[in-house]
Order: C-alpha cells, then structure tokens, then sequence
C-alpha cells in the first residue's frame, strides 16, 4: 500500500519555496510592516518572516497569537504564553 503524498497537500512559501509547516498569526498591521508588498498575500514561512523582520528590525514576538506545527506524523498547536525578544549581540 503506498502512502499518500502529504507534501502535494501543503502549501510552499512564496519568498523561499520550502513546504510551510508552521502556522502563524499576527496582526495585519506588523504583517505589513514586515512582508514586501509583493508576497503579502501570498504564504510566507515563519523563517522568512523572521528574517523580513529582522532586516527591518521589527520585533513581532509581542504580536505573535497562534503557532502551530504540522509535520508528516503530528501536528502540534503551541500556545504563546510569553515572547522574548532576541537582541542583536545574542545572534
């Protein structure tokens, strides 16, 4: 029996082409102000909204409401219960 093919399900981040496996949420607002114009209605993965984030040094941890995992075996929904920023001397 063969299994079916979960990475044809998923979605692929626009600005990288990696399958999207975490799912995420912010305001529309820090959205915008991190997202270029031309992806921000497209997906974006949590690694390149990250890296959008910190080449405009946004800080959208505060912001950051739902976080969710989907991988091949599990899925996992995360509660944000504290967001730490990370300064620039700790990378």
């Amino acid at each position: 029996m063969s299994r079916p093919n979960i990475n044809a399900q998923r979605q692929r981040c626009k600005a990288c082409g990696r399958y999207d496996k975490f799912d995420f949420h912010v305001p529309d607002d820090i959205w915008e102000a991190v997202v270029p114009q031309h992806l921000r209605t497209r997906v974006v993965c949590l690694f390149c909204f990250d890296e959008y984030a910190r080449q405009r040094g946004i800080d959208y941890a505060p912001y950051l409401r739902e976080l969710c995992f989907a991988g091949d075996r599990a899925s996992f929904s995360f509660e944000v219960v504290s967001a730490v920023t990370v300064e620039p001397w700790m990378r």
